[in-house]
Parts: structure tokens; sequence; C-alpha cells
């Protein structure tokens, strides 16, 4: 397949926030190149779960797999998505990934010559049979070596994945991660040394009771998350994730005005999202959640760099999902966004995240003002969760922008006894979407009643 202009695929490079909109409107296995090669993969590949399968579906073929109410069809839909052969090769490959790979046997697994089913991966997943296995095989060493910390070894790790020649896994693996096997190791012995295990262990509960809390995105929620964050990051100083769900909230407080010191919420946001990013480059959580808060931020750029290395590490990580998502509706990639999405919301239907995914998928058809959609999705997700202030402005804009007035002024009037000193000027401001997303965002909220400035 051509490369899509302005694109850049060479090594190392990541793409660029300017081009994420305007090259991926032709085909959808042109949109999955942005991502690491690895998580474009490991989902598209992941043929028992339907909604992984709209990532090959062309862009003039898009209402193939999804209903008129923006809904995602039963797996029979999808059915005509993967051929037959391709997925009885990703299947035998899951069972086999450690073991040498043949075309010819796998061809014979999949029932089809070898040629017919290179094509096939060629076309639907972008790659080769032998480099799916690859990029896969590189994933899970990775996570091993994460995992194993001081007790990995390259050898035995290496030997685990189907590696047998040593170096070439290691120039496969820099050329995959920017770093040797070796400095991976490294930095996973320096950071189980810095901490006991009791200490470490004891943050890590209290990180895990505070998440509820932060992905609630809720004002009281966000200072109970933000309390209960201070004391594992006195435990544990080297714990990334700890830190990356503190900056997230910080930068919730600054972003959603939910107190009145933004500029010391936006340093303490920035600084923690640096040293999560530091102590944990490898966490894909870590990477997914320091993301979040650099969106809040305004650093779209830099927040994405993280994303593509999150999903690259872990490209079955819900979360990291709802972020790509949310990143594509941030820059107006609303179809993107919308696949993204849905994507996350198979991989995690339950809370604590699926409000912020119905959410998201609001925020999409608003972006492509599809607005009766946006007010029934963001609904959905306000509904589940009716702390969410901040998403009911997109819900009340949305359905005045539809033209139902008088339910949108009554949408207006209950916001703003929720947030009295909330004004159209203000709701422009808040967050990093396009100019026409923000424009638009204003001139509904106007119309259902709140002030203009």
């Amino acid at each position: 397949m051509s490369q899509p202009p302005g694109i850049d695929e060479s090594p190392g490079k990541i793409r660029g926030i300017g081009k994420i909109a305007v090259n991926r409107g032709n085909r959808a296995i042109q949109f999955a190149r942005r991502y690491s090669k690895i998580a474009e993969n490991a989902v598209a590949c992941a043929c028992d779960w339907p909604c992984r399968r709209i990532a090959v579906i062309s862009a003039d073929d898009h209402m193939s797999g999804v209903d008129p109410d923006g809904g995602i069809l039963d797996g029979q839909a999808f059915s005509n998505v993967l051929p037959a052969d391709l997925v009885r090769a990703l299947g035998w490959l899951r069972g086999h990934l450690s073991e040498p790979v043949q075309l010819d046997l796998l061809a014979q697994a999949a029932d089809v010559r070898p040629r017919t089913l290179e094509k096939h991966f060629k076309m639907f997943l972008g790659t080769t049979p032998l480099g799916w296995v690859r990029h896969m095989r590189l994933a899970r060493a990775r996570q091993e070596f994460v995992r194993l910390g001081p007790n990995a070894t390259v050898t035995t790790v290496a030997l685990n994945n189907g590696f047998s020649q040593l170096g070439r896994f290691a120039a496969e693996y820099r050329k995959a991660f920017g770093e040797l096997p070796s400095a991976t190791i490294r930095r996973a012995k320096g950071a189980s040394t810095t901490t006991s295990d009791c200490d470490l262990d004891e943050a890590m509960r209290l990180t895990s009771d505070a998440l509820p809390f932060a992905f609630a995105v809720e004002r009281a929620q966000c200072n109970i998350a933000l309390e209960k964050l201070s004391r594992p990051q006195e435990l544990a100083p080297g714990y990334g994730l700890a830190k990356a769900v503190a900056g997230w909230c910080w930068a919730q407080r600054a972003a959603h005005d939910f107190a009145a010191t933004p500029a010391a919420d936006r340093n303490h946001a920035s600084r923690l999202a640096a040293e999560a990013y530091e102590l944990a480059p490898d966490d894909a959580l870590t990477l997914t959640l320091s993301s979040g808060a650099l969106v809040l931020l305004h650093q779209l750029e830099a927040a994405d760099q993280r994303l593509e290395r999150a999903l690259a590490l872990d490209p079955w990580l819900a979360y990291g999902w709802i972020r790509r998502g949310w990143m594509s509706a941030y820059v107006g990639d609303s179809d993107g966004a919308l696949r993204e999405l849905r994507i996350a919301l198979h991989l995690m239907p339950f809370e604590p995240l699926r409000h912020i995914t119905c959410i998201g998928i609001g925020c999409a058809h608003f972006a492509a003002e599809r607005y009766d959609r946006a007010a029934a999705w963001v609904r959905s997700g306000v509904e589940a969760y009716p702390q969410s202030h901040w998403a009911q402005r997109v819900a009340v804009a949305a359905v005045a922008l539809t033209g139902a007035r008088a339910e949108a002024r009554r949408m207006g009037r209950e916001l703003l006894r929720k947030e009295p000193n909330l004004t159209a000027s203000l709701a422009r401001r808040a967050w990093p979407f396009t100019p026409r997303f923000m424009s638009c965002l204003g001139d509904g909220l106007e119309i259902a009643g709140l002030p203009a400035a």
C-alpha cells in the first residue's frame, strides 16, 4: 500500500500531531499507521473481538459495520472484514508465538496458499506473517524484562520468546524500543532497590485505592484522590504510577476549575508528569496517565508520544485506547476517535472507565456536528456518573445546537446550579479541542442561556 502523504514512517520518529487529522481519511488501515506497529497489529489481529476489526474497514465502507445511531453491530456484521484464512492463521499463531514459524506450515494451518496468506496479512494488518510474530514477541519480551526486573536475563527472555540469535534480538529490540535489553533490565533493577518491598507494596495498594477517585473527574473526588496519593509518594518516591495519577488530578483541577489556584495546579501537574515518565518509562498505565495530564496542560504532541509508547508496550490497555480516542477528538478526527473509543468500550465496558468513554464518544460526535448523537452519548456517561458536571457542558451545547432551545435552557439552568461561575467564554478556553469545536461549544452554551462572559 502506498504511503499516505505526510506520515513519516522512518525509524524512531513519532507521528506529529499536526499530521493526524490530514492523513486519516482514505482508508482505516492508513490511520492505523500512526500508532506504533505493535499496537496496530495487536489490536487488528484479535479476530475473536469484533470491535477490533473496525481498523481494517475503508472509510468509503465505514457504515458497513456501524448502525445509523452510532452503535456497533454484532460480530456477524464484521465476519467479512478479516478473511477466514487470516482468522485461522492468527488463532494458530497466538498459541505458538514462541515456536519457530514457517510460512508453509502456517499457510497449511490457515488452509490457504502461502502467497494468499501473505497478501492478506499485508492487506488487512499492514505487515507480513513473520513481521506480526516479531512485533508480538518483542512486546512480550519487554513485558518480561520489566516484570522480572533483577531476575531477568537477556538470554532466557529471548529464548522464551522465540529469539535464538541474541545479537539479532538485541538489534530488533533496540529498533523497536530505543534501547538495548540490558538497559531495560538495569532500570528495572534500579527501581527495585530504591524502595523496600513492603513500602512499595503498600504504595501500590494505596495508589490503587485512589484510582477510582481520580477516574471520577469530579471536584470532591479529585481532592480525595490527591489526599490518598500523598502517602504512597512518601513511601515510595520512585514509584511512577502514584506520581502520574497525582499529576493527572492536579491537571484536572486546573482544567476543570476545581480550585482557585489554576497556575499552581498546572505547575504541580507538569512536574509530576515529568517525574512519572522519568521513573517509569516502561509502564503503560503510568505513561497513559501522565499523557492525560499533558493533554489537560495543552501539551498535545508530548502527550501523543507517550500514548504511542504506552500502546506499543500494552496493546490491550483499555485506558490507553480511551486516551487515544480523546486525543483524536481533540485534534478534530471524529472518525478515528469513534473507532478508538469503541475499542476501549469493548475492552472495559464497566466503571470507572465506561462513563469517560461514553463522554469521549459524545465529544467525537460533537466534533463531527452530529449533535443529537453527541447529546445521547454524553448523557449516557453523565447518567452513569452524575458528578461529571464538566461533561454536561457538551450535552447542553449539543441539545441547544439541535434546535431544542427549551430543553437546552432547562439543562443550562441545571448546569449553572452545579457550576455557578461558568460562562461561555470560560468554557471556550477550558479544553484543547479544535477552535471550531470550542466555538460551537460556546455558541451552544449561550443559546442555552449561559452568560457570555
